[in-house]
């Protein structure tokens, strides 16, 4: 599989689906290189072409030792010298999770690469990196603050016990704590797989950057792109959503019931809304509104 070097760093990438038509560049999420999301993303090459490759500190992308290589802002200007190194002046742009993140970043730092921008499962925030912390946190920003928590004990964590250790702890954390484990799409078995393309280094490195990303609420009003905000109604993540829907002129939210963290959940409404929005951008048609799938 190919490789280039941009931004200091090999980043590997794939290039799927027909020759025409404008790319779709989707990220993947904290811990989840490609390798493990392509099968479930893989339809979407059907109809356009599509980019995927591994954010620096993932699997077969440059693994900096050094955690102040990690940013998300830095994630974002990789994506920007993957394309230009391959071509692509201009995309549809998206990203799950810490995907979303980076995705975010991407559309307020390279509006004029964006023919759309999906943020999925994602929020565009961070309520602790404010100068002046609302008197009052609402819901996105009390997550928003538990998430930098999470991630900053994740790291303490990896570093003392290791990558598979902590993912054993995790999972006796959502046993005891998770009230939709028993009809969850992920196992144990595809964890422990996904923790074995990573590195410590890389998976401390990912963390520190989403713990210290940047607020981005005051930039997304800017986003003039046609924008999808995706959320499953059980993720955590939904009142960031909803905040960034309202932030966002002109976005599209859709809800997707039943459906928590990822795009394993109920699939085939994730691949179906995204073909959906996409056609809408590219026939012309309005997308802002509200959906409930």
């Amino acid at each position: 599989m190919p490789t280039v070097h941009a931004n200091g760093i090999d980043i590997w990438y794939e290039r799927l689906g027909p020759a025409e038509g404008t790319p779709l560049v989707l990220t993947h999420g904290f811990a989840g290189p490609s390798a493990q999301w392509r099968p479930e993303i893989l339809p979407l090459a059907e109809k356009r072409p599509l980019v995927l490759y591994d954010v620096r500190g993932h699997h077969r992308t440059t693994v900096p030792q050094d955690a102040s290589e990690y940013s998300i802002p830095t994630f974002a200007a990789d994506v920007r010298a993957l394309l230009k190194a391959i071509g692509v002046g201009r995309a549809h742009v998206g990203g799950i999770s810490m995907g979303g993140m980076i995705t975010a970043q991407f559309a307020v730092d390279y509006p004029e690469i964006c023919a759309s921008v999906m943020v999925i499962d994602s929020t565009c925030g961070n309520a602790p990196m404010l100068a002046v912390p609302p008197e009052v946190p609402d819901a996105a920003a009390q997550w928003e603050e538990r998430l930098v928590t999470g991630v900053s004990l994740l790291r303490a964590a990896v570093r003392q016990d290791g990558l598979e250790a902590t993912l054993l702890r995790e999972w006796e954390w959502k046993k005891a704590n998770d009230p939709h484990l028993d009809v969850s799409p992920y196992t144990l078995e595809d964890d422990l797989a996904r923790i074995k393309l990573m590195t410590p280094e890389g998976h401390i490195g990912a963390a520190s950057a989403i713990a210290v990303r940047p607020d981005l609420t005051d930039r997304l009003p800017k986003i003039n792109a046609p924008t999808l905000v995706m959320i499953g109604e059980w993720d955590d993540f939904l009142p960031c959503a909803l905040r960034d829907h309202e932030l966002i002129p002109g976005s599209r939210l859709v809800i997707r019931q039943k459906c928590a963290h990822g795009s394993r959940w109920r699939l085939e409404t994730f691949l179906s809304e995204i073909e959906a929005f996409l056609d809408d951008v590219e026939d012309g048609r309005p997308v802002a509104g509200e959906r409930v799938v």
